[in-house]
């Protein structure tokens, strides 16, 4: 058994859980929290953000999910790394042909300068 002080504004969040998932009282909740708290490995720590994927999205993103046996976060975690991979590359992109336009333009530059 362990003794712990809840703040009351999180115990009038836990006991709206109560009922939730099957969940009797206070102690199965927190229960509940604990184990899903040491289901995440430690090596995924980082940076955690909540995302309201609103009702449409949410809808398509469970049956996705039921679909290719994924997790939300799995899918969520893949599709961030492939948009900054792709924002990246054509970021990178778009930065070499800026400079090469405007290396282009001082040795346009240049050259008429010199031509006076």
């Amino acid at each position: 058994m362990v003794s712990l002080r809840i703040p009351e504004d999180f115990l009038l969040e836990l006991d709206q859980r109560i009922g939730l998932e099957g969940t009797r009282n206070r102690s199965d909740v927190i229960r509940e929290a604990i184990k899903m708290y040491i289901k995440n490995p430690l090596s995924q720590l980082g940076d955690r953000i909540e995302v309201n994927l609103g009702p449409d999205l949410s809808v398509r993103m469970k049956d996705f999910c039921k679909i290719h046996a994924e997790s939300p976060e799995s899918v969520l975690k893949q599709g961030a790394k492939e948009l900054i991979r792709r924002e990246t590359i054509e970021g990178d992109t778009v930065d070499k042909l800026l400079s090469s336009r405007m290396e282009e333009i001082q040795m346009r530059y240049d050259s008429e300068s010199n031509a006076q």
